[in-house]
């Protein structure tokens, strides 16, 4: 299920670093909602995974060092769903939010305008250009050093950990994985400061052609780690 939040800012500026912001948002409100009943389940269980994928669409950003100043307030959020209790739970925790300030400090404040379902349109054909509305974050976990590696576009490893982490997603169709081909050349490599890291990461526009089931799922929950830490949204180009 796919929805578009509208929010409104204060100022016209916002922290680089907005990810842990709008995480803090989505569990202010889930903890206010129906007296934090979900929250447990949804942000103290761990490493579970939440099934959705968001992006933020700013006005005219530029990125200032720590900041990102703005050219408006208005602010557009998109959240895929891979369940529908989820999307349910959410849907209604964040409209139970709507109106209510939540304040992001230095003098400013951001508000819940509106949220609204959107039909998502199915992909028929077995190819799809897909356009990478938040950063695709690639990364494994190294147990010998407990570190994590990340991996971008410019590594020769980017499809090979695509294809690993579709593999895990989709363990009944490895063989259709295998078959996928793609054309990485209208994406690029870029540094996200985000929780206190830099997060190499990858932006652009992306060709994938196979089956049509996994396009789908590609386009319906997005591709890659963090991604309900804001990495990974694609929207379909064409």
């Amino acid at each position: 299920m796919k929805y578009i939040v509208k929010l409104e800012l204060a100022q016209k500026y916002i922290k680089s670093d907005y990810r842990r912001t709008i995480i803090s948002f989505f569990k202010k409100s889930i903890s206010s909602y129906m007296e934090g009943y979900f929250y447990a389940d949804l942000y103290e269980s761990g490493a579970k995974k939440k099934p959705f994928v968001w992006s933020i669409r700013f006005q005219e950003p530029v990125f200032n060092g720590d900041t990102i100043n703005l050219g408006g307030t208005d602010v557009e959020m998109t959240l895929k769903f891979e369940d529908t209790q989820t999307a349910l739970i959410y849907y209604s925790a964040l409209l139970n939010y709507k109106n209510i300030s939540f304040p992001l400090g230095e003098a400013n404040y951001m508000i819940l305008k509106s949220i609204k379902l959107v039909k998502e349109t199915e992909i028929t054909e077995e190819i799809a250009a897909f356009k990478v509305l938040s950063p695709i974050c690639l990364k494994r976990h190294n147990r010998e050093d407990n570190k994590d590696v990340y991996f971008t576009v410019e590594d020769e490893e980017f499809a090979t950990e695509i294809k690993r982490k579709l593999e895990e997603e989709l363990p009944y169709m490895q063989d259709e994985v295998s078959e996928l081909r793609y054309n990485f050349d209208g994406l690029k490599k870029i540094i996200v400061p985000a929780y206190g890291l830099k997060i190499p990461a990858t932006i652009g526009v992306f060709v994938v052609s196979g089956n049509t089931k996994i396009l789908n799922h590609i386009l319906k929950n997005g591709i890659g780690a963090k991604r309900n830490s804001g990495f990974g949204l694609v929207e379909k180009t064409m």
